[in-house]
């Protein structure tokens, strides 16, 4: 891994990047954690970044900044709620301060409703985060 992606990380937060039917690139801040070399993170279900990543799966993340380090992948969008919740736990270990003033109820909420999935990246080869979680869980 690079030095500058391994700074990178440190922030846990990416500009993820999906592709309208026009081809055209929308970047959205997210932020992200590593689960075996997957980069994943939260949204609504029915939020712009899931449409597109449905339709495309093709997808790049620009990791610290929004011109950071890119690794472009393929998206899934996880539904199963363990697997939201582990990522939700994650958030909690990375952005604890945030979490616990702004966002951590709602979160947790839209959780139990159903409201959230999990967006995961599988780098493309060969993946610079090969075999990497952060933070651990």
């Amino acid at each position: 891994m690079s030095p500058e992606l391994e700074h990178a990380l440190k922030r846990h937060t990416q500009w993820f990047g999906s592709y309208k039917a026009s081809g055209e690139l929308k970047k959205r801040q997210v932020w992200l954690v590593v689960n075996g070399g997957q980069i994943e993170f939260l949204t609504p279900g029915n939020s712009y970044k899931v449409k597109r990543a449905r339709k495309n799966p093709r997808v790049i993340c620009y990791v610290g900044s929004e011109h950071g380090p890119a690794i472009s992948g393929t998206a899934q969008i996880i539904t199963e709620r363990s697997e939201v919740a582990r990522v939700y736990r994650g958030y909690w270990k990375t952005h604890p301060l945030r979490m616990a003033i702004l966002i951590g109820l709602r979160l947790w909420i839209e959780m139990l409703l159903n409201k959230r999935v999990v967006v995961r990246v599988q780098p493309d080869d060969p993946n610079p985060l090969e075999g990497l979680t952060d933070p651990a869980t």
